[in-house]
This record gives C-alpha cells, sequence and structure tokens, in this order.
C-alpha cells in the first residue's frame, strides 16, 4: 500500500483510546497475601510509587538520558544515576509534537520525555510473573505512554502480569535522516531510528530492571497497535532487538511500512533547508539550536494525505537497525523467531473517512479508482474491478474495504504466512466487535476499536465503560494475550482454541461476541492482493 496513504491511516491509531469466553486464564503466576514495597530500586536509584486498589503503579522512571542538546539525534544515552528516591507517582509529559486541534507545537510536551510506566500486582508472586510491554500508537508523531487509554492497571489486575509502557522520540525528533548524521559516529552509521532506538532501550531496562518489580525478564512480550504494530515488526527483524523479548502481538501493524534511506534523507534535507541550516558552516550544531517548536513545525503533515503532501516521519531503513526492507527480511527469514500473534479490525478503514470529512471524499467509482491508485500506482483499475461499487452500498463503502483489506487484514495474514514458512509460530486474528458507546456510530469495529479491550479502560473515540457482555470479551482478549506471554501459546483452559496460523488450514480466530474460530478469513481477497503486490514487485 502507498506510504503517503496509510501514514494517515496508521495516525489515526493515537485517537483510540463476551459471549460464553469471560473467563480469564491470568495469573498463573500465584500470589499471596503479602503486599510488595512501593520504593524499588532499579539500576540507577530508587523510586517510590503508589498503591491504586490492587496495583503498584510507578510513573515516569526514566530509562535514558533526555535527548537535548548534543544528545538531539543520537542514540538513547544511559540515564544519569540519583541519590534520592525517585517521586514516581506522576506522569510525564509527552515526547515533543504537535498538538492534534491547533497544528501548532504542543507546549504539554518536551524533549526531556524518555520515561516508562510500570503497573505490577501488589500481591508477592511465588515465581516470577510474565511481562508485557505496549508500544502506543499515532502514526510515529503523536501519542504517549502516559494516555489514559493505555494505563496498564486493569490488565496487570485481571491477568497478574507486570505491565510496562514507555515514551518514545516522535516526528523529526525521533526520525530525522541526513548523512551527515550517520557519520558523526562510525561505530553507529544510522539515522532516522531514534525512536526505534529509544523503544529498545527501554526493552533494555525492562531486562535489566524487572525483576525488581516481580516480573521474569525471560518471558516478555512486546506488543502494540498501529504504529507501535509496526514498530513491533521492526523489533522482529532487526538484529540489535533479539534477546529482548520472548513474544510479540501486532495489532494493526503492517510490516511494510519503513521508509527508504533516500526518501528520508531527502525530507531531512528539505527541514534542514526550511529552517535555514542548510548553508550553515556545521549544518548538525545549526539544527542542535533551533527550538523544539521550530524542529516540530517545520514541515507540518497535512491533516490528511492522501495526496502525498506534508512530513511521513516513519523510520527509515538505514542499513543498521533494519539491515533492509521489513517485508524483504521476512520473506528471508532473518527475523527472531518468537510466538507471535498478528491481526486486525474488520472495519479498519471507517473511522478514517469520517475523521476526514470533505479532504477524503469518495462519492463516485471514478472517486474509487482514483483513490485505489494511490493504495497501489498504476493498479486502480484492477483494484477498482475487484471491488466493483455495485457490490456495495457506495463507492465509500468499495474504498473502506479496500483498504482495510490491502493495508491491514491480507497485510496481518502475508505476515503470519512468512513468520509460519521459515520456521516460526504465528496466530492470525480478526476482531469483529462493533465497540458499544463509541463517539461514531455505524463504523463497525474499526481501526483502533480492540484497544479498548486489550487494556479494559476507555478510549478517546470510546469514551464509555466497557457493558458488562464487554467485560468477557476484553478477559478473554487479555487472556489470550497473557498467555502468549506467559507460555508462547494464547490458548487458556476454558477459552475458545486459537489454532496456530498454517497456509494449509488458513485459520483464526474471531474476536467478537462470542468468539469463534474460523479459516479462510477474507482468503479471495487477500490471494488477490497477493498476487497484485508480487506482480508489481512490492
Amino acid at each position: 500500500m502507498q506510504r503517503a496513504l496509510l501514514l494517515t491511516l496508521i495516525s489515526i491509531g493515537i485517537l483510540a483510546g463476551c459471549g460464553d469466553d469471560a473467563g480469564t486464564g491470568g495469573g498463573g503466576t500465584g500470589g499471596g497475601d503479602v503486599s510488595g514495597p512501593l520504593v524499588i530500586e532499579t539500576d540507577k536509584g530508587s523510586v517510590e510509587g503508589q498503591l491504586i486498589d490492587e496495583t503498584r503503579a510507578f510513573y515516569a522512571i526514566p530509562y535514558a538520558a533526555p535527548p537535548v542538546g548534543d544528545l538531539r539525534w543520537k542514540p538513547p544515552a544511559p540515564a544519569e544515576p540519583w541519590a534520592e528516591t525517585r517521586d514516581a507517582t506522576k506522569k510525564s509529559k509527552q515526547c515533543a509534537q504537535i498538538a492534534v486541534l491547533t497544528g501548532e507545537y504542543d507546549a504539554n510536551s518536551s524533549e526531556d520525555c524518555l520515561f516508562l510506566n510500570v503497573w505490577t500486582p501488589d500481591a508477592v508472586a511465588s515465581e516470577p510473573r510474565p511481562v508485557m510491554v505496549w508500544i502506543h500508537g499515532g502514526g510515529f508523531t503523536l501519542g504517549s505512554g502516559s494516555d489514559p487509554q493505555y494505563d496498564g492497571k486493569v490488565l496487570s489486575e485481571t491477568t497478574g502480569a507486570v505491565v510496562v509502557n514507555m515514551n518514545y522520540r516522535l516526528g523529526a525528533f525521533g526520525y530525522l535522516a541526513l548523512p551527515e548524521l550517520a557519520a558523526e559516529d562510525s561505530g553507529h552509521p544510522s539515522s532516522g531510528q531514534y525512536g526505534i532506538e529509544d523503544q529498545r532501550a527501554a526493552m533494555q531496562w525492562v531486562k535489566d530492571n524487572i525483576a525488581a518489580f516481580g516480573g521474569d525478564p525471560e518471558r516478555v512480550t512486546v506488543f502494540g497497535e498501529s504504529a507501535g504494530g509496526i514498530s513491533t515488526c521492526f523489533h522482529l527483524v532487526s538484529p540489535l532487538s533479539e534477546g529482548l523479548f520472548s513474544s510479540a502481538i501486532l495489532e494493526s501493524g503492517p510490516c511494510d511500512q519503513a521508509k527508504s534511506k533516500a526518501d528520508g534523507e531527502a525530507q531531512g534535507a528539505e527541514l534542514t533547508a526550511i529552517v535555514g541550516c542548510d548553508t550553515a558552516p556545521d549544518v548538525l550544531a545549526c539544527l542542535r539550536e533551533k527550538t523544539p517548536a521550530e524542529v516540530a513545525g517545520a514541515l507540518p503533515e497535512g491533516p490528511f494525505l492522501f495526496d502525498g503532501e506534508g512530513a511521513d516521519w516513519f523510520p527509515v531503513i538505514d542499513g543498521y537497525n533494519l539491515p533492509e526492507d521489513p517485508p524483504v527480511m521476512l520473506a528471508k527469514g532473518d527475523f527472531t523467531k518468537v510466538p507471535t500473534i498478528v491481526g486486525a479490525n474488520a472495519d479498519e478503514a471507517t473511522i478514517f473517512f469520517v475523521l476526514a470529512g470533505d479532504a477524503f471524499a469518495v462519492e463516485t467509482e471514478a472517486d474509487f479508482e482514483a483513490l485505489a491508485d494511490g493504495i497501489l500506482p498504476g493498479h486502480g483499475a484492477e483494484i477498482a474491478a475487484e471491488y466493483p461499487v455495485s457490490d456495495y452500498e457506495t463507492p465509500q463503502k468499495a474504498a473502506e474495504a479496500a483498504i482495510g483489506d490491502a493495508g491491514f487484514i491480507c497485510a496481518s495474514r502475508r505476515t503470519a504466512r512468512e513468520i509460519v514458512a521459515h520456521g516460526g509460530t504465528a496466530y492470525l486474528y480478526n476482531f469483529s466487535h462493533s465497540p458499544a458507546g463509541a463517539l461514531f456510530s455505524g463504523l463497525g469495529s474499526f481501526h483502533s476499536a480492540e484497544v479498548r479491550y486489550v487494556f479494559g479502560v476507555p478510549g478517546q473515540l470510546m469514551p464509555g465503560m466497557l457493558t458488562e457482555d464487554e467485560i468477557g470479551l476484553s478477559q478473554a482478549m487479555m487472556s489470550y494475550w497473557y498467555e502468549l506471554t506467559a507460555k508462547g501459546d494464547p490458548n487458556y483452559e476454558g477459552g475458545v482454541e486459537w489454532p496456530a496460523y498454517d497456509a494449509a488450514s488458513d485459520g483464526h480466530i474471531q474476536l467478537d461476541m462470542p468468539i469463534s474460530s474460523g479459516a479462510g478469513l477474507k482468503k479471495e481477497k487477500c490471494d488477490f492482493w497477493d498476487a497484485l503486490y508480487a506482480s508489481a514487485g512490492g
């Protein structure tokens, strides 16, 4: 799928916020009546958290040094030790970014943002608990681990897991690519990957410190949605991330979204010129003297980038963190073989049309064909023929189906197939529940809708609490996610059997009310997209 088109779709991920399967498979590590400490010693100093119901919460723990001044656009450096016990009861600011509502630099954001949060059960367990490390979405330009929709308390209390999330550098701060930056350190010939390196530094912190919070550093799932799911795939293929996790979950996170080095450096040169540093004697010194607002606002994104205009701050194929394009690495079998859940939502694209308004209007068959050509240039007519408008209520509905299949549902199946073809284990899902209490009605199971059920808390597009029936779906999903972390297989006692994926049976689990297992999800459409991408060399 064309990256300029999908960037818009994935950036929506920041806005997110059953039946007979109400049992939970969590808590398998055992517990007791002894409460854990609220003051914990990390490798840099002690932190003091707070008890919230049955959960100990620790906020804003530094996992790296502030990436400011000379550390802007450098790999994350170790955090400085602290002598006094650090207050870990207040969440940190989000990483520097543009505010969605104003289009201006967000004064509530900061470059000094490399912090993580930990939620762990109050009760001390008889053995170390599985650990779940979340990477937030937001198109690599928005969001924060401090967002309430990613609060790990309910997930931790329901399953007994230790839950962690983090901030990581966004936008130009996280993904600026320039040859001058790559040449700064011959031992680290990379640029355009700082946010991904931040995530890895947080994962390394987990490996080094999570035992003190009751977690098992050998049983760690890295998981995320949208840009967080894409990031998770990048960690699967990056040799530098190997050994930091034992399982992975990609929620609506296609693996084909890295930016080429040439495109990344061209965008970096454009930013350099706009802020007036292209003729400076020392380009990098000039860039590092600019204010966060000047950097963040230099190449503003359009509100919706279907015409390809505006900044695209996706991670760059740098040859160091990402030796090659991730789909190429998957096809070669060059990735970490860990049990992996991968999937998407049944109605991924509906929310994009609502939020885009007139900027994303598909009112006629010609409009749809033009949009389809943006999915895969030169193939718009073929795509329109596969999704004839006459088969749908409106041309927009045809476009929604094509975008959802191409960018998410069929991309997830391709990822599962590559993992299994090269000796890995994958579990494919399709989330098809229409959330109760969503801000917009009639959107079905839109992009990011599953997040509320993974964390069990309201989201920005789903502000209401879960209904009694939905709590069952949420607990079941938490159990699947937890069991993958705990034992490398999502199945739990009393739950609907989730078959490991293989191309022959093409099985998946349908996350709905009730949950069911199935086979051949969107088979004809996905076979079409696989053949089309293969013929286009994609």
